[in-house]
């Protein structure tokens, strides 16, 4: 049975859709710890590369503590926000959708001043292929070194290679 075109390509579209999403990695903030006193969320933050289109995962006792997304001068002095609310739920999933810096603070009373917070930078999503600006061809920089990984990411990537098997064999049945 042969593919036909409009086939391929009402597949095609729908992988594209969905792709981004699938690729997307899920970080637990603090791993196991979660969020809570006594996590050091710089060194946890450190060797991680976020992305537009991650997201963060803030895990701790629900309606026990909350997490407020405030300005840099918010996050220095440990100042909860008036104008915003927290989310409290216990297992908050913060959608990254723009690049740049990006301030966590707890909002329980005393947490924020005992290192409850968390700053981290959000690269955009770099195109496959890139032309190099000026005509130049000079090899773009190589890319960062891979953070080890943990359980958590490795399950993450295992499940986009398991994305990745299920689209060639979904094309496999329909070009047969």
């Amino acid at each position: 049975m042969a593919i036909s075109t409009s086939h391929l390509f009402v597949f095609l579209s729908i992988a594209a859709i969905f792709a981004p999403s699938a690729l997307a990695t899920n970080y637990t903030v603090g791993d196991d710890a979660g969020w809570k006193v006594g996590v050091n969320y710089t060194e946890w933050a450190q060797n991680k590369t976020f992305y537009v289109g991650d997201n963060l995962i803030f895990k701790y006792p629900a309606k026990d503590d909350s997490v407020y997304d405030v300005t840099g001068g918010q996050f220095h002095n440990c100042t909860i926000p008036t104008d915003k609310n927290a989310t409290n739920t216990g297992h908050d999933v913060v959608s990254l959708t723009q690049p740049g810096r990006k301030w966590f603070i707890s909002g329980k009373e005393g947490h924020c001043a005992k290192n409850q917070k968390l700053v981290i930078t959000v690269m955009a999503m770099a195109p496959a292929s890139s032309p190099v600006p000026g005509g130049s061809s000079s090899s773009p920089p190589p890319p960062p070194p891979a953070p080890p990984a943990s359980g958590a990411t490795r399950a993450v990537i295992s499940g986009k290679f398991g994305l990745v098997a299920m689209v060639v064999g979904i094309l496999g049945v329909m070009i047969a």
